[in-house]
């Protein structure tokens, strides 16, 4: 009696130190064996591996309960021992991947230290063996234990991973640094970077629409064919053109006036060709008919270097604006040479955050000077900024030359590292990349 007293410790002890074994020793040895398998032979091979690998395991475990049969119910006949086996087995694989996960996400790094997996590495496997021993106070207490921990590694997986803005401002290319945000009366964020409330740190916009001037522009673009049966106000159509659809009208002087919602303009004869002279509709009806009674080959020095004259590119003469050659279609494109009143680009700004550089801050510009505050203001042809110094960013507002220089100088003056939240808003989740994701998403469902 005293003899059985002083074994069954031993065979519980035994048995419980032996499951350790599985995720101590076998488990990583199992892991490495299997790699070598997917990189040297791939599926088949891996296959082979995974099953011998199970094999060799659940045969271990068989022998192990059957040698301390005694210390636990299952351990009777051999049908109870395969399913401690495979009790151990599975349950304690589940725990062991729940612990590695919860460690790692906690930040503890267990599983890229050799020693520490060693160590812990077993416990899941030991604990799953101890709720399957005899006497029931140490089931018990493994079954609480097991309980204890398996909340921990879910509270541990639910919490948002602290690599998580990190990798989210990565795959975004966003510099952390370089994220400064402002709110600037007058304006909203555009689309990209718009932290809310008012706060953005890109693009921004007139608040009021109305407030933003329509595009401006002239183009020309020969055509050599007609649309068979396509007429407006008895004018043929000229292949391609973009005033074939809308409104018309015949003119004193013969020429047909056309107009849609987006563009108007004429369509001239000149030769066998046909040459439509195309305006945005903030480009007033008077200028562009000036502009058409003027159609007339390009010469040399209106193309410029780089292009030559094949029959493909008209001018025509518009006070006030500049022309250039366009590429596909062939043609020419008119601006107003006063950039201040160049359509929606007149009125808009922008935030940029680089890292300080004094040679870029008048790079190109025709008026760069320094102010006593310390800010650097350049003027370019078509936009003007104000840049202040922090620490080693340069964080520059620009605008239009319609926005008030005052406005942009506070901007930058008020413009101000985001916030994690803010970072947050915008940039897009992180998509699921394998189980361990979307496990850890769906456990923060609840």
């Amino acid at each position: 009696m005293l003899e059985s007293r002083a074994v069954k410790p031993l065979l519980i002890a035994a048995q419980v130190a032996g499951a350790w074994v599985v995720g101590a020793v076998a488990m990583p040895l199992a892991l490495q064996i299997l790699l070598i398998a997917a990189f040297a032979g791939g599926t088949s091979l891996l296959v082979v591996a995974v099953a011998v690998s199970l094999a060799v395991v659940m045969a271990y475990l068989i022998v192990l309960v059957k040698a301390t049969h005694q210390a636990s119910p299952l351990g009777a006949t051999a049908w109870r021992r395969a399913a401690w086996a495979g009790l151990v087995l599975g349950a304690g694989t589940a725990g062991w991947a729940l612990g590695w996960a919860a460690t790692d996400a906690a930040g503890l790094g267990v599983s890229g230290d050799a020693q520490a997996t060693l160590l812990l590495g077993g416990l899941p496997y030991a604990l799953v063996a101890g709720m399957l021993l005899r006497p029931w106070p140490f089931s018990a207490a493994a079954l609480a234990l097991s309980v204890a921990l398996t909340g921990a590694g879910v509270v541990a997986l639910r919490r948002e991973p602290p690599d998580d803005l990190e990798r989210r401002l990565a795959i975004a290319h966003l510099p952390r640094e370089t994220a400064y945000a402002v709110a600037i009366p007058g304006y909203v964020p555009g689309d990209d970077r718009d932290y809310g409330g008012g706060l953005g740190g890109g693009g921004f916009r007139p608040a009021d629409p109305a407030a933003v001037p329509g595009p401006r522009y002239l183009t020309t673009t020969v055509h050599e064919g007609l649309r068979a049966g396509e007429r407006m106000c008895g004018q043929p159509t000229a292949t391609d053109s973009r005033l074939s659809w809308g409104s018309c009208r015949v003119e004193a002087d013969g020429l047909v006036y056309r107009h849609n919602a987006n563009e108007h303009g004429y369509q001239v004869s000149v030769g066998r060709r046909f040459v439509t002279v195309i305006a945005s509709p903030a480009v007033s009806h008077d200028l562009v008919r000036a502009a058409a009674r003027t159609v007339r080959p390009a010469t040399a020095g209106e193309l410029g270097d780089g292009h030559e004259q094949t029959g493909a590119y008209y001018a025509v003469t518009v006070p006030g604006y500049r022309g250039r050659p366009s590429g596909t279609p062939p043609g020419m494109v008119y601006e107003p040479l006063d950039h201040a009143a160049a359509g929606p680009h007149s009125v808009t700004i922008a935030l940029h955050v680089t890292y300080a550089n004094d040679d870029s801050l008048c790079f190109l510009a025709v008026e760069c000077t320094r102010d006593a505050a310390g800010l650097t203001y350049a003027r370019h042809d078509d936009r003007h900024s104000f840049t202040v110094r922090r620490g080693g960013l340069d964080v520059r507002v620009e605008g239009g030359l319609k926005v008030a220089g005052t406005l942009l100088r506070q901007a930058a003056l008020d413009a101000r590292p985001v916030t994690d939240a803010e970072l947050r808003r915008i940039l897009p989740p992180l998509k699921p990349g394998d189980h361990l994701d979307r496990f850890r998403r769906w456990l923060r469902t609840f």
